[in-house]
């Protein structure tokens, strides 16, 4: 495997140029001569061979080619292409090919298919007054056709449009006659060849494939389509399609293939719901062809959305609902209709609003919420499964109203042989609004048809029915009408009724509802004239429920009845209404002839008014009658009934004089004729309209004038086709047409493309199919100029009533407007700004501001401000969005209790276009996070919630509702806690009162409220004021008031309080005297023997009460008990105790317990005796003392004296870092006061230092000790007495305290000898603290 061995050319190889003479392929086609039609593109296309590659050149008849001729060269061919071609390209075109080799010549003749020429020296032969003879030569340039025929067209001088004399001159020469005499015209001939007869057979692009293209198959991801192969294909075979695609909403194509052979082809991956278009364009050698073009196409289901359902009708109504019922589409779509949408507006407004929430499945729909008094309208909407399709036909708009009650049943009061009258009672109710008239209809019985009966208005409550025929059996029944519009639903249908001629009637009636419990055998028929009494005998042996009365009197008034009888007798008989026998109703009057008007040579129209009076029966038709002026009979012009006022008059003689007569027909017959109109002659118009009227300038612009005018008085007997505008320089003569020769349709024009500030004048002629009428010339000139206007708003008037919306739905103010230079725009709402989601578009003449999805923001004043230099104007409209409604305002929880809160707030400031109905009111325990409904049917904005949980924290929500639904929330911020203020406190009592105080104690509520008691405020009044103030406030059930005058009575109260506020006070029962408390000592001893064991604890704690405070004195076997360390003696406020640690036997014995009372309020130096009562628990008294004898009172001086430990009178040492106490019972009268001292000075206050003091003991502590707090102290006591000092020493144990100064040095020098230096290494230095 690998590579062979080489081979080698036997010679060796010269590389050179290789030379070709040049050469050429003409094809076939191009051989002959090569036929184009005009405006089509010349396309030579020629392969070319040649080494080198030979030089390209094109000639046209030895001469240079033009420049629109395109010349493609390459190596291979030759392309030559003259796009738009004419006659001037026809002709040789010679190919030259050269190069070093040699030269190539060929040649191709073209001959272009177009209009001939003009003729050659055209010129008049002969004139006379009325006609005149041209000729002319044939042009030189026959188009590549023979000349088939000439056309000669004339031109009066003073106009610029030719109108045609003769399209179909075969010579080259004509007279053209009725020539108006002294008129000069202007003549033109053109040639005209048959070249569009040839079949041409072109070398070129292919044509568009032939369409249009067949959507052959459609689904939601693919397409299938098709087309036919081009009717052109350039003169070559296709090769090739190429197919292409868009999404509607893109202008790029892209291409899909561009080798498809066959006419099919098969989109596939879609997009489903995506609209898209497909294109294809046919390609031969030459090229690709232009493309043919499908209609938009969506890719979806095979089926369509179905097509709009029938118009939907009122079923029944109330002023606040309507049931609507509507037909199924006539087409589904191929799928069946899956349910319905209905949508709902107002009258006046333009926006329709869904108001069916999901799909509606049947063929009725109850709409709720109306407004009272408001038309309503209800469209359709089908839906299957490839989508929505289109909506119905609006229905008639219906009033929001309570419906009317149908009127009574009607009964016939006259009866005819072709008329019944009848009469019904009023509706019961009238829906709230004055009934205005009443609608009968009829039924031709067995089986007719409901039709109305009358097309005027009823106001009265009986109605005349005509035209009815002879013998045959009517029911009736009618519809009231309010003045809201309301329409009631039919009364009860009348009872059968026959119409009879005036000489006879017939009866019917239905057979009894109880036949006696036998079968009804026949029915006896009376009758009676009105003036008598007494009952005729029509029938006895009826055995049907039908019978017909004759030989009646004309004109006279009868009774009928009829019984029915069976086995057993005849039973109860049933009467008629009496009956006139007379027809009800007269002739027509005579109708009026308006006018006779488009007169031609064989018809005329004649217009008529109705009579003035019908003759009380409705007109059935109109008769026409014309007369010849040379004849002397009436002839009839209609066959069929004429139920309109006017009527084509057909088949008259060309100049003939006709006039004319109308009779009008009712039911009574043929009224009398119409008087005859003047004569008119049958002939065709034979002038030209006159002038257009009222011609003027409209407006100006600085390059433009736009005109206007009405139309001719006279048309010249037929229809005007249109006006021509021509206009011409003020200074010149020259007219100028602005418009098309046909003419304009409209009566405005704008001229375009004038000179600023040229004066122009302007004219205008109507035309018709006699040719163009008189001129109508706008007096003076007209200037094109810029106007100057202030600005004006042209504000409809539906909007000025302003604009009423629901929720989501949009809403658009158009605002028409003009003003020159064109005005500023400026849009507010309620005077600010507008909001973002408001999109504004302005015009040349017109703004618009829309809104969609519209809510209650939207609500307010929008105003539009256009303003220029000439001026400024605003209008407004309002808006209202039915929408939900705001948030209510100020939510404030009041009055809460244990179980209940009160909530109040404010209404919403938006109401959402309709009244707030109720409050939807929510809460929510503030452990949770969903809200629990509480009521939906609040009416006022207040609410007692009641049933809290007692101490539970809550939140509360108040939403407001209207007939759009419910509206935003408003919460409160905080949690309010289901409590209320505490009960009264319990029994208040006095337990201390003095000079300056006053000590209560009282109660606990009975109830906190729900929430923990915060505290007590004792209030106190004094006696002659009004005010309660606060005298403490305390935490527990007692309290002390301070700061009283001596002497003054007060009143107390107190009352509890908590975080919801104060309980209601509990006052003392009594008032109180601010002195000092007087009450005799007492002591509550339980027993009077105590054992106790040897070596054991004893205590004894004895309660006293006495005031001011006993003093107590204890002792034993009648000697002062002697307190030791192991005796000891103490007292509290309210007790004595005695404590014996580890009794003995030396410990037996009596104990005495004395109480001394001090009795104040005292005389200085006055002598007083005094005696003591004892009283025990039960309240009983014992016989007093002895009298104590007189006693001088005077104050007790003692000088003050203290007791100290022992260990004072020595050092006190003590470490540093440790305590330093020093205590000491103190005595004197009056109580001493007590100072310590240091080094002889007073002490300062530190954090270190604390100093207690009581009447009978005082007390100094150092805290963590240092050397600085040794040294000497002073116990000082002094009163009236005396003065007592007691020294104390302490010293502290600490490290030393820094040396004083100040440092000096001294330097000793010791004597050396010689010799000894080297054994001394330096100087001693000795240091020397001086102290």
């Amino acid at each position: 495997m690998g590579v062979s061995e080489p081979a080698q050319t036997a010679d060796l190889v010269e590389i050179v140029e290789r030379e070709e003479i040049p050469d050429l392929e003409l094809d076939v086609e191009l051989r002959r001569t090569l036929v184009i039609r005009s405006g089509a593109s010349i396309r030579l296309f020629i392969p070319i061979k040649g080494r080198p590659t030979p030089t390209v050149t094109w000639t046209k008849e030895d001469s240079p080619l033009k420049t629109r001729a395109i010349i493609d060269s390459t190596e291979s061919y030759t392309l030559l292409v003259i796009p738009d071609c004419n006659r001037c390209d026809a002709g040789k075109y010679d190919l030259t090919l050269e190069n070093n080799a040699g030269k190539k010549t060929a040649s191709v003749v073209v001959r272009v298919l177009d209009s001939p020429a003009p003729p050659l020296n055209l010129k008049p032969k002969a004139i006379d007054k009325e006609s005149i003879t041209l000729e002319w030569e044939m042009p030189l340039i026959d188009g590549g056709a023979k000349i088939t025929n000439y056309i000669i067209e004339k031109r009066e001088s003073t106009r610029k449009a030719y109108t045609a004399v003769i399209t179909k001159c075969e010579t080259c020469s004509i007279r053209v006659s009725d020539l108006a005499e002294g008129l000069e015209y202007y003549f033109r001939v053109s040639a005209e060849n048959e070249y569009d007869s040839i079949t041409v057979k072109v070398h070129d692009l292919p044509g568009p494939p032939k369409g249009p293209i067949k959507l052959d198959k459609i689904s939601c991801t693919f397409i299938e389509f098709s087309w036919e192969a081009p009717e052109n294909d350039g003169g070559v075979p296709i090769n090739n399609y190429i197919v292409e695609m868009r999404e509607t909403t893109s202008q790029t194509w892209v291409e899909l293939s561009s080798l498809i052979i066959r006419t099919t082809f098969k989109a596939t991956r879609l997009t489903t719901g995506t609209e898209y278009q497909f294109r294809v364009k046919a390609k031969n050698r030459y090229g690709t062809g232009p493309p043919l073009m499908s209609e938009a196409v969506v890719a979806a289901y095979p089926f369509k959305v179905p097509g709009p359902p029938g118009t939907p009708k009122v079923v029944t109504f109330t002023k606040d609902t309507m049931t609507i019922g509507w037909n199924e589409p006539v087409s589904d779509g191929g799928s069946e209709v899956i349910g319905y949408h209905v949508e709902r507006k107002e009258r006046n407004s333009i926006v329709w609003h869904r108001i069916s929430k999901a799909l509606v499945i049947g063929n009725l729909f109850k709409s709720t919420g109306l407004e009272d008094g408001v038309a309503y309208e209800f469209r359709v909407i089908a839906e299957n499964i490839a989508g929505i399709g289109k909506p119905s036909k609006a229905s008639e708009p219906m009033l929001a109203l309570d419906p009317v009650d149908p009127p009574g049943q009607p009964v016939p009061i006259h009866v005819s042989k072709n008329a019944i009258t009848i009469q019904w009672t009023k509706p019961e109710y009238d829906g709230g609004f004055k009934i205005t008239g009443y609608t009968v209809e009829k039924r031709d019985l067995p089986s007719g048809r409901w039709m109305r009966a009358n097309f005027t208005n009823i106001i009265e409550t009986t109605f005349t029915i005509s035209g009815l025929t002879q013998d045959e059996s009517y029911e009736f029944r009618v519809f009231a009408r309010n003045s809201a519009g309301a329409v009631s639903n039919p009364s009860d249908p009348s009872d059968p009724i026959i119409c009879v001629s005036s000489d006879k009637c017939t009866l019917i009636w239905h057979p009894p509802l109880d036949d006696g419990g036998n079968t009804i055998t026949h029915y006896i028929i009376e009758r009676r004239e009105t003036s008598r009494l007494a009952w005729t005998v029509v029938c006895n042996d009826c055995k049907t429920t039908t019978y017909k009365v004759t030989k009646l009197l004309e004109g006279n008034e009868y009774i009928f009845r009829v019984m029915a009888a069976n086995s057993y007798g005849v039973g109860e008989p049933i009467e008629a209404p009496s009956v006139i026998m007379k027809d009800p109703f007269s002739q027509p009057g005579s109708p009026q002839i308006i006018e006779v008007t488009n007169i031609a040579k064989d018809s005329m129209t004649i217009c008529w008014s109705a009579p003035d009076t019908d003759g009380g029966s409705e007109i059935l038709g109109y008769i026409i009658e014309k007369r010849d002026r040379s004849g002397i009979r009436w002839t009839r012009c209609n066959r069929q009934k004429v139920t309109d006022v006017c009527f084509r008059v057909h088949g008259l003689i060309e100049d003939h004089e006709y006039e004319f007569r109308v009779s009008a027909e009712n039911a009574a017959g043929i009224g009398e004729p119409s008087l005859p109109t003047s004569y008119y002659k049958a002939c065709d118009p034979k002038y030209k309209p006159g002038p257009p009227m009222h011609a003027h300038v409209v407006d100006t612009t600085k390059t433009s004038v736009t005109v206007a005018w009405g139309k001719p008085l006279n048309d010249g007997g037929c229809a005007i086709q249109g006006y021509i505008v021509e206009i011409c320089k003020a200074e010149e003569e020259e007219w100028t047409m602005c418009t098309p020769p046909t003419g304009l349709r409209v009566n405005k024009f704008e001229i375009t493309k004038l000179t600023e500030q040229q004066e122009y004048k302007i004219q205008i002629c109507a035309i018709n199919k006699l040719g163009v009428g008189e001129p109508a010339v706008i007096p003076g000139t007209a200037k094109p100029e810029d106007k100057l206007e202030t600005p004006e708003i042209h504000l409809d008037s539906e909007l000025r009533k302003g604009i009423v919306v629901r929720a989501g739905g949009s809403v658009r103010i158009n605002v028409p407007f003009k003003g020159r230079p064109i005005p500023e725009i400026k849009w507010t709402k309620d005077e600010s700004d507008l909001s973002e989601k408001t999109v504004l578009e302005k015009g040349f003449n017109f703004t618009q501001l829309s809104i969609d999805s519209c809510d209650r923001r939207d609500s307010g004043k929008y105003t539009v401000t256009l303003q220029n230099s000439s001026g400024s104007v605003s209008e407004f409209v309002a808006v209202k969005v039915l929408d939900t409604p705001g948030a209510p305002l100020n939510l404030v929880v009041k009055d809460i209790k244990k179980d209940s809160v009160t909530l109040v707030w404010e209404p919403p400031l938006i109401d959402g276009g309709a009244k707030i109905k109720n409050y939807i009111v929510d809460k929510r325990e503030s452990t949770r996070k969903a809200y629990a409904n509480i009521t939906t049917k609040c009416s006022k904005t207040m609410y007692k919630v009641e049933n809290l949980a007692e101490g539970a924290m809550y939140y509360f929500r108040v939403m407001a509702e209207n007939e759009y639904g419910v509206g935003l929330p408003v919460e409160t911020k905080t949690a309010s806690k289901a409590s209320e203020v505490p009960q009264p406190v319990g029994k208040v009592m006095l337990t201390d009162v003095t000079k300056v105080s006053a000590s209560l104690a009282w109660e606990k509520p009975e109830y906190d409220g729900g929430s923990r008691i915060g505290g007590y405020l004792i209030e106190m009044q004094p006696k002659g004021t009004e005010k309660w103030d606060v005298a403490a406030n305390v935490k527990t059930c007692e309290g002390t008031v301070t700061g009283l005058t001596g002497g003054q009575e007060y009143l107390f109260r107190v009352l509890a309080y908590n975080e919801k506020g104060k309980g209601e006070p509990k006052p003392l029962a009594a008032p109180v005297i601010a002195n000092d408390l007087t009450i005799e000592p007492s002591l509550k001893l339980q027993f009077n023997t105590y054992s106790v064991k040897s070596g054991k604890d004893f205590k004894l704690e004895i309660p006293i009460f006495g005031r001011p405070k006993p003093k107590i004195t204890w002792s034993k076997d009648g000697q002062s008990l002697k307190v030791t360390s192991r005796v000891t003696t103490s007292s509290t406020p309210t007790s004595t105790i005695l404590q014996i640690t580890e009794a003995c036997k030396d410990d037996l014995g009596k104990y005495t317990v004395t109480t001394e009372f001090t009795i104040t309020g005292l005389t200085v130096n006055n002598q007083y005796e005094f005696r003591v009562i004892a009283r025990n628990a039960v309240g009983v008294f014992s016989e007093p003392s002895d009298s104590t004898g007189p006693i001088t009172s005077t104050d007790e001086i003692e000088p003050p004296s203290v007791s100290m430990d022992p260990k004072y009178k020595d050092v006190i040492v003590l470490s540093a870092g440790d305590n330093l106490v020093l205590d000491a019972d103190i005595h004197g009268k009056p109580t001493p006061d007590i100072q310590w001292l240091k080094e002889g000075k007073e002490m300062d206050k530190t954090l270190r230092i604390e100093v207690r003091s009581t009447q009978k003991y005082a007390s100094i502590t150092i805290k963590d000790c240092t050397r600085l707090d040794g040294g000497h102290y002073d116990l000082v006591l002094s009163n009236s007495g005396g003065t007592k000092t007691i020294p104390i020493t302490v010293k502290v144990l600490d490290r030393p305290g820094p040396p004083t100064g100040p440092l000096r040095l001294i330097f000793l020098i010791t004597s050396l000898r010689k010799g000894k230096l080297a054994d001394y290494h330096g100087l001693l230095l000795i240091l020397t603290f001086l102290l």
